[in-house]
């Protein structure tokens, strides 16, 4: 089945919103038959397998825009819309785009463009007589997203019809999603979490609200206001409501879970918001790009009893912590995340060395460290790549933040290595603390060098 007709099952007909909020408000049918009018489009103009190239913010226009290129049976290359220059002119040059559809405040980095389409797309005639019916292999690419590499170039992760069905039927069984919820969707559609959001609350017949303010206090406002009943973030968006908005002390009596992933929150964090939210449910979880979104969750019944846990693999997937030569490790040990699974990605676009680094065995090496307990529960350490080489030692930076996060005063922190003649690496930290600074001054940073710290076995 074409992803983009799995999503609209059970709700293409219905009139429902799906769409909530000041900006924008859409129901399921109006959204269907928008979708149908520009697929059909796309699919008389350029046919079947292109690439189509979609640039802009979270609205509307996105929405139709991405799920039309995949319901025509094409590929929607998506990029961040403020993506650098050097970054956007390495992807035109190896891809073979047919067609870009950009939001018009972006569109002067596309005026040599023939084949660009923008928010007029919206107003395309639409009648529930429209509907674009494309044959469609599950495992022909879908969606193509790009992730930064450890070479700094950016890899383009294809995604497969069938991997984004697979993945969103395992968030919504895990999460308990129906058409009665509505999810405050803050995060970029252009990254995996954030089309997650998407997915999985059009295919429930549920709604979501985009929330594009730049002031985070209007988010905690906008919760309670559109009665929103869970909410996502990275762990920056929990750190800042946390410290510059009245988040903590607010009830948010619609809510019934919170969801984090796109990296740690530090075990600070997640006690303060436990402690603040007793009632909630909150979800850890862990993904990444070429595992389309989610791998991991930590049910919330387990929140404090493996407080700092991504728990385990969601429905579906299998993850493991292995050594060097790929056998399990042993419960305190370190090794590296493996993922089995039809989440895992088709491959990395025109790279087949890459995708064969990346999936051996039909696993993906993930390139995260991490450690399991007796109970199999696996709790992340950093990325292979971030390990700091000191003195013959593999220092951890992840477990020194925590210590130093752990430190009353402390609001945020980070620990890296630098450049050392004798050491090779030595290892500093940029720590911001909690004391209030004068309207119009930056925030303070402190810096300092640290000897001796955690080391790796």
């Amino acid at each position: 089945m074409n992803f983009a007709d799995y999503l609209f099952e059970r709700s293409g007909n219905t009139e429902d919103i799906f769409i909530a909020g000041t900006h924008e408000e859409v129901r399921h049918d109006q959204l269907f038959r928008k979708v149908n009018a520009l697929a059909e489009q796309i699919y008389a103009q350029f046919g079947i397998h292109n690439e189509i190239l979609l640039v802009s913010d979270n609205n509307l226009f996105f929405i139709v825009s991405y799920l039309a290129i995949i319901k025509s049976g094409n590929h929607a290359l998506v990029i961040e819309p403020r993506i650098s220059d050097h970054d956007l002119d390495d992807i035109l040059q190896r891809c073979d785009i047919s067609c870009a559809l950009v939001q018009k405040k972006y569109a002067s980095r596309f005026c040599d463009w023939d084949a660009a389409m923008d928010e007029t797309v919206l107003d395309l005639p639409v009648s529930g007589d429209t509907f674009c019916e494309v044959e469609t292999d599950e495992d022909e690419t879908a969606v193509i997203l790009f992730t930064s590499g450890s070479t700094g170039t950016k890899k383009g992760v294809m995604l497969s019809h069938k991997n984004l069905r697979v993945n969103t039927e395992s968030i919504i069984q895990y999460l308990g999603l129906t058409e009665k919820d509505r999810i405050y969707a803050l995060l970029p559609f252009y990254f995996t979490f954030g089309t997650s959001l998407l997915h999985t609350h059009l295919r429930v017949g549920g709604s979501l609200v985009m929330g594009n303010s730049i002031f985070p206090g209007a988010i905690v406002n906008e919760i309670d206001e559109y009665r929103c009943t869970g909410f996502a973030g990275v762990p920056s968006t929990y750190q800042i409501l946390a410290n510059k908005t009245s988040f903590l002390t607010r009830e948010f009596p619609h809510l019934r879970y919170f969801q984090q992933a796109g990296g740690q929150l530090v075990n600070k964090y997640l006690q303060i918001i436990g402690t603040a939210f007793p009632e909630k449910q909150f979800f850890v979880m862990y993904g990444l790009t070429e595992a389309t979104a989610r791998c991991s969750y930590l049910p919330p019944d387990f929140f404090w009893q493996q407080l700092g846990s991504i728990g385990r693999g969601i429905p579906g997937v299998h993850l493991e912590v292995v050594d060097e030569q790929g056998r399990p490790v042993g419960c305190g040990e370190v090794g590296e995340i493996v993922v089995r699974g039809d989440n895992i990605m088709r491959g990395y676009y025109k790279d087949p060395e890459g995708t064969g680094q990346a999936i051996r065995n039909g696993r993906l090496y993930t390139g995260d460290l991490a450690t399991v307990d007796e109970d199999g529960f696996i709790y992340f350490l950093e990325r292979k790549s971030s390990i700091i080489k000191s003195g013959g030692f593999r220092i951890s930076p992840n477990e020194i933040e925590a210590v130093i996060n752990g430190v009353d005063g402390v609001s945020a922190c980070a620990v890296i290595g630098v450049a050392d003649e004798l050491l090779g690496e030595s290892v500093a930290a940029i720590v911001r603390t909690d004391t209030k600074t004068p309207p119009g001054k930056p925030a303070q940073h402190h810096t300092f060098r640290l000897y001796g710290s955690v080391s790796l076995p």
